[in-house]
């Protein structure tokens, strides 16, 4: 299948930026792999946009630079020339487009410095950020948003943990307080988020059941934090012996 350049930008910034994504998507089958390509190259230009300097002035024009480029999409305007925003224009209906503005505006959190002041809020910046972005996903593989949801928002809680250290060093203040407290909250969240997501796939038909290989190792991740939560204070990575198998494994059943 012979894909544009822009896709083919799209699908090296992936490679480049997420692998673990990217090899995913190279299961799935070829008609499926551009859109979700240009779904998460839209993605990672996103979540990076807050981070592209210290001046939290450039973060935010960067970071509105891509809520004007979905408004235009949104709203039927030329929209403005970029391999990720030109092949996006074609994939995302105006529901869709309305997630991805959600997601850049809770972005703005990376921007400034203030904590999450509560639970709710901090589920909510997951909700929007990784939930919003696996609704789209799952709909473009031909399931329902809501499993979507989800299993996003179990991504995005093991995708936080891991990179709460990150946000420590950069003077952030990952989780609120009481931290501990609210770590195990967060994590059972999650856990219970990915167990409803994967009862409501295991309903669904192939391919529409293709969004489950996106959690082959959600699960994994989650059982661990929540039977140690230092993996999450210290940076320490679980081991895991059977990653290989169990990556394959979700491959071959879905």
């Amino acid at each position: 299948m012979e894909l544009s350049d822009d896709i083919l930008q799209c699908a090296n910034l992936v490679k480049q930026g997420d692998y673990e994504r990217y090899r995913v998507i190279m299961t799935l089958d070829p008609k499926l792999r551009s859109d979700l390509f240009v779904l998460m190259a839209a993605n990672i230009e996103i979540s990076r946009a807050p981070w592209m300097s210290r001046e939290s002035l450039i973060s935010e024009i960067r970071l509105r630079w891509w809520l004007e480029a979905i408004e235009e999409i949104e709203s039927d305007k030329a929209v403005r020339r970029h391999f990720v925003t030109s092949p996006l224009e074609n994939i995302l209906d105006q529901s869709q487009t309305k997630l991805i503005k959600e997601n850049i505006t809770a972005r703005s959190w990376d921007i400034n410095s203030n904590p999450h002041l509560n639970q709710k809020e901090l589920f909510h910046y997951i909700d929007c950020t990784s939930g919003n972005i696996w609704a789209v996903a799952a709909e473009l593989l031909g399931g329902p948003q809501k499993i979507g949801r989800l299993l996003g928002n179990a991504i995005g809680v093991v995708q936080y943990c891991k990179a709460s250290n990150e946000f420590t060093e950069r003077g952030r203040t990952p989780f609120p307080k009481p931290e501990d407290e609210i770590i195990q909250f967060f994590l059972l969240w999650g856990k219970t988020q990915l167990d409803e997501g994967l009862f409501e796939v295991g309903k669904l038909s192939k391919p529409k059941n293709a969004i489950r290989r996106f959690v082959w190792d959600t699960n994994f991740y989650l059982k661990r934090f929540l039977s140690n939560p230092d993996y999450i204070k210290t940076s320490a990575k679980p081991y895991d012996p059977l990653r290989f198998f169990r990556f394959w494994n979700a491959y071959l059943r879905f």
